[in-house]
């Protein structure tokens, strides 16, 4: 028969040893896990003025300069919104550098119908401050078509140091 002693070894090997087990195995796992990029923020966004802008299509959806695109993110989730205006906002996804969004809901354009926006660009990561380039895509509507763009990242604030 086991004595009081063995069985608070045994006790205590459980109690301890399994989790202390559980521990070491989810940061092995977690070992090769990395953070996606950081895109979070505001972005200052210019439309390539060579583009012959269809303007009800751009003004339609506040593009105007300046253009700012405000950038919420949840690991790769995004959530890109227009000048602050709820109206415009897109929901998309960060794939390595690569930026995909498109707007949840059609709007009014131009050409007597419905049209969807979609944003597809590249994050340049070691540019300083960060930018990225791409293309709004408005699908649906052939007299917008679609247009290059360029965004820079707004500088972070930074902590304040007490003298």
């Amino acid at each position: 028969m086991a004595t009081s002693k063995e069985k608070l070894f045994v006790s205590y090997a459980l109690l301890v040893g399994i989790p202390l087990l559980g521990v070491v195995s989810v940061l092995g796992a977690g070992r090769s896990l990395t953070a996606p990029l950081s895109v979070a923020g505001s972005w200052d966004l210019q439309i390539d003025s060579s583009f012959p802008q269809p303007q009800s299509c751009i003004t339609s959806l506040g593009f105007h300069n300046p253009t700012v695109l405000d950038i919420s993110q949840s690991g790769r989730y995004l959530t890109l919104t227009l000048n602050g205006q709820p109206k415009v906002e897109l929901e998309g996804t960060l794939q390595g550098k690569t930026v995909a969004a498109n707007l949840a809901t059609p709007f009014k354009a131009s050409c007597d119908g419905a049209a969807r926006l979609s944003l597809t660009a590249e994050v340049d990561s070691k540019a300083a401050p960060r930018m990225m380039s791409g293309i709004l895509k408005f699908d649906g509507c052939a007299s917008c078509g679609s247009v290059n763009f360029q965004a820079v990242r707004q500088g972070l604030p930074t902590a304040k140091r007490s003298e």
